[in-house]
């Protein structure tokens, strides 16, 4: 219990530091369009065009069906079981910058399909696979600039994501 204490403490003090950048402007816009890149539409466009162009887009394609398959409930499971505030619900001194689609924060949905594309990918195409990786980690860190989630809510959906992708790869 006690660790757990620790935990909230530590992601409310990273929660508060990010939250600052969201004030300044520029850095609160990046993390916004950051944080939208990850709504779904471009892991759909790209797997399609694979699909369509690759000689191994057959396989690219299922796997990540299959991940997504297996990540979105698990995801939503666990976030409805832990029932987690968002932190802009506690009144932490910054409002999000958006509103989330659903009411939870752990884990963030958003960090576990960035990174579970990032690993698929990375399995196929491995150099399009570190941009990718590049990319989930802007959308993870973007998620708590923009104010709806806490570090370890992206800690988890990492997590979760990995354990996903070694279950379909």
């Amino acid at each position: 219990m006690v660790l757990l204490s620790y935990l909230q403490r530590f992601d409310r003090y990273c929660y508060c530091l990010f939250s600052g950048l969201r004030a300044k402007g520029m850095p609160g816009q990046i993390a916004l369009l950051t944080s939208r890149s990850g709504d779904g539409y471009a892991y759909l466009v790209i797997s399609l065009i694979a699909w369509f162009t690759d000689e191994y887009g057959d396989d690219y394609f299922t796997h990540l069906l299959l991940g997504f398959l297996f990540q979105v409930p698990v995801y939503w499971i666990m976030k409805n079981s832990f029932r987690r505030q968002r932190p802009s619900e506690l009144n932490l001194s910054f409002a999000a910058l958006i509103v989330a689609s659903d009411k939870f924060s752990f884990p963030s949905g958003h960090t576990a399909a960035a990174v579970l594309f990032a690993i698929i990918t990375y399995h196929y195409y491995p150099t399009s696979g570190l941009v990718c990786f590049a990319w989930a980690t802007g959308i993870g860190a973007s998620r708590v600039v923009v104010g709806v989630h806490y570090p370890s809510d992206i800690v988890a959906g990492a997590v979760l994501a990995l354990l996903v992708s070694e279950l379909v790869l």
